[in-house]
């Protein structure tokens, strides 16, 4: 499957942060089980900004489960996780790969478990628990999708998905190449990932269909990235990343995507670029 830098997953964290849709938890919180440490399993966890952001928010007593490919990222998750939770006044015991957090407002076990997630049946959903994930359904199969929804319901698990691209992109001031650029980066998202072709901005609705298809009641919102004038990092990230997909599919509009991308960055530079990326939350439970 695909990989992040830990880079990458740090520049949009708090971009991810900003935008994901709290209340959705809030309405979650109330059809998960309060009588035990919920059990979570955290799929392609990656740097566990999914943990930061859901921890607090759900409250009470936790046990986390990070799941990804990449050991490192997994290294980085426990390492950056100690820090937070330290910076916001919890207790906090590390033994190798795995902490424990004391905090006022929620108590959490977490482990890390080195899978490849393209390989479902190795990973041991939680019974009667919460299975959620981040920035990761785009990158999955239409039909790797619905067996992790037979198996959520199976295991009769609640689920929290986020950060799902849907392929919604709104740059100012506008440049005339700017829908053919956005176009061909949608069907590039579309390439294998791992799972088999990847449902790139189809991935929301798919999931939505999916998990309705096994009796979820499901909720969904925009989860909309806004990033500012002001915002150089995260946008000359996504310029280059763009860029470099749309030649892929493109090779010929290769230099015609150059010029793009240079007009592009001298609005960085200037300070008057703004970009609004679409995303969704979703969450569900039986």
């Amino acid at each position: 499957m695909s990989s992040f830098s830990a880079d990458w997953l740090a520049l949009r964290e708090p971009f991810d942060a900003a935008a994901r849709a709290s209340a959705l938890v809030a309405d979650l919180r109330t059809h998960l089980p309060q009588d035990a440490p919920l059990e979570i399993l955290d799929l392609g966890a990656g740097a566990g900004s999914n943990l930061r952001h859901l921890a607090p928010l759900i409250g009470g007593a936790q046990r986390w489960r990070l799941a990804d490919h990449d050991p490192r990222l997994l290294a980085v998750a426990i390492a950056t996780t100690h820090a937070w939770a330290e910076e916001r006044g919890a207790d906090v015991r590390r033994a190798g790969s795995a902490l424990t957090i004391r905090s006022l407002d929620f108590t959490c076990e977490v482990v890390c478990e080195p899978a490849d997630l393209a390989e479902q049946a190795i990973v041991d959903l939680p019974i009667d628990g919460f299975v959620t994930a981040a920035a990761l359904l785009d990158l999955v199969s239409e039909s790797w999708l619905a067996e992790l929804a037979t198996r959520c319901r199976v295991a009769h698990a609640a689920v929290c998905f986020a950060l799902c691209y849907d392929g919604r992109t709104l740059l100012t001031p506008a440049e005339p190449e700017d829908s053919e650029v956005l176009e061909l980066f949608n069907r590039h998202q579309l390439r294998d990932k791992g799972f088999g072709p990847a449902l790139g901005p189809r991935a929301a609705a798919a999931a939505e269909t999916a998990f309705k298809a096994q009796g979820y009641e499901v909720r969904v919102v925009a989860s909309d990235w806004a990033i500012g004038s002001h915002e150089h990092a995260l946008q000359l990230s996504l310029l280059d990343g763009w860029r470099d997909a749309a030649g892929e599919v493109d090779r010929e509009r290769r230099s015609a995507l150059d010029a793009w991308h240079e007009r592009r960055l001298a609005h960085v530079a200037a300070e008057r670029s703004t970009m609004r990326v679409g995303h969704i939350d979703l969450v569900g439970w039986l």
